[in-house]
């Protein structure tokens, strides 16, 4: 299928010879140097400070890297330090850079900005182990109740967001946006949507709403923003209270593992853009980041399917009736699609970040150089 090599080619996929593995008794996580055929090799590492490179002069493609070397810094992504460094020209390159820094950086002489699509959906899951959260038309209420277009400006100044459903938005599979924005949750005027949740929440024998939520907020800006008014929107269209519970990061991953929450508002990553990739870990019964413990034996019975046909027009049909159960009974709810800002000086050449999907497998930079 075409996303065999993308899945071959991917950074994740390392390989290690048997020597090194045994070396470390086959745990790398501390190791800087791993030997290898990459174009740079580390030579100190600051924690939460700095990671400098060299040009390895073994690199297996012959001529590259361009660059003798490369300083990383650890900036926190979106942040005020990491804006301010790339505009004072500290630094020659910025990934992740939050909005404000990157509509000035566009208007600044000398730099420029774009934005690509992150391998990464932001969305709450809802707890299938808990009542009423158990019941499909409870999921797909609160699913619509989401003002989607409201939940991507109210974090423009914080990140990059984009109004998708269970696919990612600009993927030749999903539904195409024309269409998608036409469908109830994801119509600018929520109306609609929200008198269709309205019908399935009194269906169900909640009309007069639901009372004390558990809401889990990782403790970011982002999903503090996102937390707080879902929880209005929630309140205000369905008369579902919820509590929210802000946490660390450690703390949100244990406990949603743990099943201790009824909403947990996050993010999960995909390493390919292919649904055959994040539908077995985002949605398949029992997948790893299948954080609502949802459970849907037709949309489980498609995936084989999906996973083997090579037919490209079936193989679509199978992921519309996939994308279809989703909309119906929700595995998760989707709040936005993630896209990155880099903002860069004009002398940084040999790159082109547009076409970027997700920040894991762009980072070799060995076409970069420096016309200074």
């Amino acid at each position: 299928s075409s996303f065999m090599m993308a899945a071959i080619a991917s950074g994740w996929n390392g390989i290690v010879r048997k020597k090194t593995l045994e070396d470390n008794n086959y745990n790398l996580r501390k190791v800087l140097n791993i030997p290898g055929t990459g174009p740079f090799r580390s030579v100190k590492y600051v924690e939460n400070e700095t990671w400098t490179m060299e040009k390895n002069p073994n690199y297996w493609n012959k001529g590259l890297p361009y660059l003798d070397g490369i300083q990383f810094y650890s900036l926190i992504p979106f942040s005020p330090e990491l804006g301010s460094a790339i505009l004072s020209n500290r630094v020659d390159y910025g990934r992740i850079v939050d909005p404000v820094t990157a509509r000035k950086a566009k208007s600044t002489p000398g730099m420029s900005t774009t934005a690509f699509n992150q391998s990464v959906i932001q969305g709450t899951w809802v707890n299938n182990k808990k009542k009423p959260l158990d019941d499909p038309r409870v999921r797909r209420a609160l699913h619509l109740a989401f003002d989607r277009p409201v939940l991507v400006d109210v974090v423009k100044d914080v990140a990059p967001m984009q109004v998708g459903g269970f696919l990612y938005p600009f993927s030749e599979f999903a539904t195409p946006r024309a269409e998608l924005f036409k469908q109830v949750g994801y119509q600018e005027d929520p109306t609609a949507a929200l008198k269709e949740a309205q019908a399935l929440l009194a269906a169900a024998g909640h009309g007069d709403g639901i009372k004390g939520l558990d809401f889990l907020v990782r403790d970011v800006a982002s999903f503090k923003l996102w937390a707080q008014a879902i929880q209005a929107m929630l309140g205000e269209g369905l008369k579902v209270e919820c509590n929210l519970r802000t946490v660390v990061e450690s703390v949100w991953f244990d406990d949603t593992a743990n099943g201790h929450f009824d909403l947990a508002i996050g993010a999960v990553v995909s390493t390919l853009l292919d649904p055959s990739d994040y539908f077995n870990a985002w949605y398949r019964t029992g997948g790893p980041q299948n954080y609502s413990f949802w459970h849907n034996e037709k949309f489980d019975a498609l995936l084989p399917g999906i996973d083997t046909e090579v037919d490209p027009a079936k193989r679509l049909a199978l992921v519309r009736q996939a994308e279809a159960i989703m909309e119906q009974d929700p595995p998760v709810l989707p709040v936005a699609w993630e896209r990155i800002n880099d903002v860069w000086w004009n002398y940084v050449k040999g790159h082109n970040p547009t076409d970027y999907f997700g920040i894991y497998d762009v980072v070799r930079f060995d076409t970069f150089w420096l016309d200074k």
